[in-house]
């Protein structure tokens, strides 16, 4: 049997309500799911219920009314939640419009309700996919603190279960009644929350500083200044105070200790003086035209006509590769992966392998005009999966495997998903994998000569953080050049 199922010869009297609440006879603030549910006429009602309310504003009349009981609607566009008066008749809530005040005791309720709807049109659909569509639905709501919320009604999302076998098809339904603890409940939640550590409200900067993300007609993320510079830091993958490369790599980075401190992050050690002074920032990587392979990692020229790593033709993307590199992860077949070196070294344009999906059965290119095509990147290497493609190990993983899947930003909640793949191991006391990706070109005092203008690079492998730094501090003159 359906849950409430909208027959036309069984249509129950309806009436509409928004901006509603309820509250108990002693006006009491309480969520409308403490009432029974019923399903049908043999469901017995009892007890004295709780009251509808909606105050009289915009010419809509109030509302005072007593209801000892709801059912929901599944077989609808949208889902719809009614309440039966004690005089016998249905009247509708508007579903996403409740009274501001009152949305904290019923978004448990209104959540489980759009989990069951969704799970119920696209069974096939994981749990990644089904937290986007939550975030979306919810996105105008206050949703920090919803851990454990859906957990309240496991009880109702197993009787709509027992009623409604379709919902069944589900396995991501078949994993919220199989687990009692709740902790799959917490995992969904939780990426419902806008949690600071992990979403991103940057600060504008003076000199290139980046705020939230937008994204293209074609679904490519780019700056406020659509110049395309990610909005989150290079180095600890966080947001807030950002510095933005104006040069080819698109990277931001947190520009001062202070701007840092929060995510840990090592920064690039200006003061706050210094970044006030600047008028146009530009990474040691672009201005001296030497950049890492997203593969291999190895720092590389980048610098025409001589150059050994060769940039995505992506506009937004600022990854480079050896042409072997790229070649080999474009190319399965060995003859082709040899010829395809050859062209992308003589200055053929490719679109990296960012832009396709790793998973081994799909292997399909990002299309930014449907929300499934959207490709999830991983921050450390070239892997990335359409969101219905997303392995089980990188949703949302949590404990001490860490987080390895967050949203961009809280403005475009469903617009980017961030990924660690499961090839990186998280260090639990940063969260995030070892922040030793990061290579600067280190500038060497051409004594020969006696010139101190950069002539020669010199790079080893992966540098601990602190070298970095003091790199990049002699590199800005702020500290002596080693003798």
């Amino acid at each position: 049997m359906t849950i409430f199922d909208d027959d036309d010869d069984a249509e129950p009297q309806l009436k509409v309500v928004d901006n509603y609440y309820f509250v108990k006879a002693k006006n009491e603030f309480v969520c409308f799911s403490t009432l029974p549910l019923k399903f049908d006429e043999n469901d017995k009602v009892s007890g004295k219920g709780i009251y509808l309310r909606r105050y009289s504003t915009d010419g809509a009349p109030a509302v005072y009314k007593q209801v000892v009981a709801w059912t929901v609607a599944l077989n609808r566009e949208q889902p719809k939640i009614s309440v039966l008066s004690s005089e016998g008749y249905w009247i509708e809530l508007d579903l996403l419009k409740p009274r501001k005040i009152y949305w904290k005791f019923a978004r448990s309720a209104l959540t489980t309700v759009q989990m069951l709807h969704f799970v119920k049109r696209q069974p096939r659909k994981p749990m990644i996919s089904l937290s986007v569509h939550l975030r979306e639905v919810f996105s105008k709501f206050e949703t920090e603190e919803m851990e454990n919320a859906l957990g309240k009604h496991h009880h109702i999302i197993k009787r709509c279960a027992e009623r409604d076998p379709a919902l069944m098809r589900s396995k991501v339904l078949q994993s919220f009644i199989n687990d009692t603890s709740g902790k799959y409940f917490e995992c969904i939640l939780r990426s419902l929350s806008t949690k600071e550590s992990f979403i991103v409200v940057a600060e504008p900067l003076a000199s290139g500083g980046k705020g939230n993300c937008d994204t293209d007609s074609d679904g490519n993320i780019i700056g406020d200044d659509g110049d395309g510079t990610e909005p989150i830091c290079a180095i600890c993958d966080e947001g807030g105070e950002l510095l933005s490369c104006k040069g080819r790599c698109k990277r931001a980075f947190h520009p001062t200790i202070e701007a840092g401190r929060k995510s840990k992050c090592v920064t690039l050690g200006y003061t706050a003086v210094q970044v006030k002074e600047m008028n146009k920032f530009i990474c040691e990587n672009c201005r001296y035209e030497q950049h890492q392979c997203f593969k291999c990692g190895e720092l590389d020229s980048s610098h025409e006509p001589n150059a050994k790593v060769f940039q995505c033709c992506k506009l937004f993307c600022g990854h480079f590769y050896h042409p072997k590199c790229a070649a080999e992860l474009l190319q399965s077949h060995s003859n082709g992966a040899c010829e395809l070196e050859n062209k992308i070294a003589a200055g053929m344009p490719f679109p990296c392998p960012v832009h396709w999906c790793s998973r081994p059965d799909c292997k399909k290119m990002e299309e930014g005009t449907e929300r499934a095509m959207w490709l999830a990147g991983c921050r450390r290497c070239p892997k990335s999966y359409h969101l219905d493609c997303l392995p089980r190990e990188i949703c949302f993983k949590y404990g001490n495997g860490g987080i390895r899947a967050w949203f961009l930003s809280e403005r475009n909640l469903s617009k980017r998903l961030i990924i660690y793949c499961i090839d990186h191991e998280i260090d639990p006391a940063m969260g995030t994998p070892c922040r030793d990706h990061i290579k600067f070109p280190a500038l060497v005092e051409n004594k020969g000569h006696g010139s101190t203008e950069s002539t020669k690079f010199q790079h080893s492998e992966r540098k601990p953080l602190c070298r970095i730094l003091m790199m990049v501090l002699r590199t800005l003159k702020i500290l002596p050049n080693q003798t």
